[in-house]
């Protein structure tokens, strides 16, 4: 039994709040608040993210990167950003190379690894990881631009593993029928 999803409430709350993250983002960035549009960014990925992944719930059972307690999938709520990156990426929604401990090299980079860069932007939130990892370094407007195209270009490979699955899933309806 599959009790770690979303009901349509929910989803369609969290796909709202994925276009007012990105809208809210946009306001950021006519108002020079770089951080606070790349944070919002971050939140954005998040939702999408989440969404996404409540629509593949029977894949999501087989995904060894899915967070479990107890050999039960966690609640989607508790999924952190880390985590629903990894699942996007095992499943091959966000095709990536590089492994979190890789060292980057940029013809090596694909669409899936730009993730982790949103991902540590967003969590300058917390104070003590700007002041370890940005000390007395601003975020700027391109750091915002590149959020905006990595969360553009994932939405993109999101809605076409989507589209994907409900080829194969009505495939499957007319193989059944024809049976």
């Amino acid at each position: 039994m599959i009790d770690f999803d979303f009901n349509l409430k929910q989803q369609k709350e969290i796909m709202r709040l994925a276009f007012l993250y990105q809208r809210e983002a946009k306001k950021c960035y006519f108002a020079k608040a770089y951080l606070s549009g790349c944070i919002l960014m971050g939140a954005a990925m998040e939702a999408l993210l989440l969404s996404t992944i409540n629509c593949f719930p029977e894949l999501i059972l087989d995904a060894k990167t899915a967070p479990k307690i107890k050999g039960k999938i966690k609640p989607l709520e508790k999924w952190g950003l880390g985590k629903l990156i990894a699942v996007a990426k095992e499943l091959n929604w966000l095709p990536s190379t590089l492994l979190p401990k890789d060292k980057w090299a940029i013809a090596d980079i694909k669409t899936g690894d730009y993730f982790e860069v949103v991902q540590k932007i967003r969590n300058l939130i917390h104070p003590i990881r700007y002041a370890k990892e940005l000390s007395r370094r601003r975020i700027t407007k391109k750091h915002l631009i590149a959020c905006f195209n990595i969360v553009d270009n994932a939405s993109n490979y999101l809605s076409k593993a989507l589209k994907n699955y409900i080829l194969i899933l009505k495939e499957e309806k007319e193989r059944r029928t024809a049976n």
